[in-house]
């Protein structure tokens, strides 16, 4: 063999070697949320379509992200929200038995349904005792980070039940809407970028920027009828939120992607994408009110109507007002459908696709039609 014919023969392995390379740090992963409703705790009719669909349709996805509120759960019956839970793993057995996925094929969230008693935190653990036990030592299997591939994934608990003494029947609270532990998320993604990962993707139940139907909870968390000016209780939470934000600015998170609103939206707030995939069978709500001819008129499944929602969005520096869309971005876009959301993970992008299926008139609960992709975007360097 010549020297040319061996030089090419070198380029050329070394370019196989490097393809190779990078179609491995390719994959799919999936993610869903919120399908609670009255079917043994979950809306199993719109659930189990979903689920059908995203087995049979999808078979490059390695595992499902669902970021909490699966079950409807109990307030006063823990035993309940655990057996609405067994229930629920029946219905996601497609995806259990997903021999194109990979184990533990669903990492899940907690939301705040599931966290409705002081027992509820224990039990969520027992029922998904297979993901990575290093989170915060008072949320051991509810907050947790783990690498694939080179992307780096982190689930923090939003919606503690408890954080008071055990023994005073006084202090039984729940303690919602915000990330505890912001020193152990800043500390994970930290450790992450020092070993260089590609991408970087956190899931949580709860929404930072409000987009439906908690423009009175989320992160803010400014309540019911809110008035001006903010109490310190409201102000903490709004700083807690501004805190937990630039955190996943600062580690140059790819988006935190959430559920606790029951509808789809996407909108990029200081560079990272909040992208919120509620839409897996619990009633669907309607989007932020925007300006209209009858300011102090409620749509059905509008949770207020504009002039009640206009001191959160002063408050919370909204676009409102006329031809504005109520949402913190300019970019936002959403979809009031029942749905789930692939993610291809490239060398060079991220493409997202979402497949979904619009709700029946003046029906929350039920679709009407066939599942279909409704949305697609990237998101790039």
């Amino acid at each position: 063999m010549n020297t040319n014919s061996s030089f090419i023969l070198l380029i050329n392995l070394i370019s196989l070697i490097f393809i190779s390379d990078l179609f491995a740090q390719e994959f799919t992963f999936a993610a869903m949320s919120d399908s609670r409703g009255k079917d043994r705790g979950s809306n199993e009719i719109v659930l189990s379509a979903l689920v059908t669909h995203l087995v049979a349709n999808q078979k490059e996805v390695k595992f499902l992200m669902f970021m909490g509120d699966m079950v409807d759960g109990s307030d006063d019956y823990p035993d309940t929200t655990l057996a609405e839970l067994i229930y629920w793993k029946k219905i996601m057995s497609p995806v259990y038995n997903n021999s194109n996925m990979v184990w533990p094929y669903i990492y899940p969230v907690i939301g705040n349904h599931e966290a409705r008693t002081p027992n509820d935190e224990d039990n969520f653990r027992s029922m998904f005792n297979n993901v990575p036990i290093n989170g915060p030592d008072d949320e051991k299997g509810l907050t947790y980070s783990f690498d694939y591939m080179n992307v780096h994934f982190v689930c923090v608990d939003t919606d503690r039940w408890y954080y008071g003494d055990p023994d005073d029947p006084s202090d039984d609270r729940r303690d919602w809407h915000y990330v505890k532990h912001l020193d152990w998320l800043e500390n994970d993604l930290q450790k992450a970028n020092e070993r260089n990962v590609r991408y970087t993707f956190v899931f949580g139940h709860d929404v930072p920027f409000p987009i439906g139907g908690h423009l009175h909870d989320g992160f803010p968390n400014l309540g019911r009828r809110f008035n001006p000016p903010v109490d310190s209780l409201k102000q903490w939470h709004i700083d807690q939120r501004d805190k937990f934000w630039q955190i996943l600015v600062d580690n140059k998170v790819t988006a935190y992607i959430c559920g606790h609103e029951h509808i789809y939206g996407r909108q990029l707030v200081d560079g990272v994408y909040q992208i919120v995939a509620g839409g897996a069978g619990a009633p669907l709500y309607e989007f932020n009110p925007t300006f209209n001819e009858h300011p102090d008129s409620k749509k059905p499944y509008e949770e207020m109507s504009y002039n009640d929602a206009v001191p959160y969005y002063k408050e919370l520096n909204y676009n409102y007002g006329p031809g504005k869309n109520g949402q913190r971005s300019e970019d936002f876009f959403g979809l009031r459908a029942f749905h789930y959301a692939i993610f291809n993970v490239k060398e060079d992008r991220i493409e997202i696709k979402i497949y979904g299926a619009f709700p029946k008139e003046k029906i929350s609960y039920e679709m009407n039609g066939e599942i279909e992709l409704i949305d697609k975007f990237e998101i790039k360097d």
